[in-house]
């Protein structure tokens, strides 16, 4: 794919934290510009510096907590028509109503699929003194962590705990964004 169809490329990106400031850079690096992606995330304390970051860049951002997660999310998809939604760092499950709508939708899970599904996934690698750890991505479908695989990223185990570990798992999904879209 090449930076002029980046350029064109409409993302919808739902996460938290410091791991979508480093997606979002990401996508910078590919030619996505700031007016061709909308974000969803949470307003809590610990997501302060997210949020900063997207005024700053003035990214177009919607904040959300459990309760409006559906109707916020519905109305960005349904408005803006995105090529795709990315969910990475996302603490919420996207309903079924969301993934009928006509669109693409990838997450990037924590943890190797399918034998590490749904949370704390890197520490239970972690406990069953796995050799690798890593981190999927996959096409979203109505069960959770059960999609088609599109890609996985591994790392050995080594001196990791269980922070040190998810900040590198993260880190190797970022780096594979560009081979994921395409």
């Amino acid at each position: 794919m090449t930076n002029n169809l980046y350029n064109e490329l409409k993302l919808v990106i739902i996460g938290q934290r410091s791991q979508m400031i480093e997606l979002i850079r990401k996508t910078f690096s590919l030619g996505i510009t700031p007016n061709n992606l909308k974000i969803i995330t949470v307003n809590k304390n610990f997501n302060l510096s997210c949020i900063e970051f997207l005024s700053y860049y003035n990214i177009d951002y919607d904040v959300c907590d459990k309760s409006s997660f559906k109707t916020v999310t519905h109305s960005i998809i349904s408005d803006f028509c995105p090529d795709i939604v990315v969910s990475f760092s996302n603490p919420f499950i996207l309903p079924e109503e969301i993934l009928n709508l006509k669109t693409k939708f990838i997450n990037f899970h924590p943890g190797i699929l399918p034998n590490y599904k749904g949370s704390l996934s890197t520490v239970h690698s972690l406990i069953n003194n796995e050799k690798y750890a890593g981190g999927t991505w996959h096409y979203i479908d109505k069960g959770v962590d059960t999609g088609n695989i599109i890609k996985i990223v591994k790392t050995p185990l080594e001196d990791f705990n269980a922070f040190t570990l998810n900040h590198k798992i993260f880190f190797l999904g970022i780096n594979c964004l560009q081979e994921v879209i395409e």
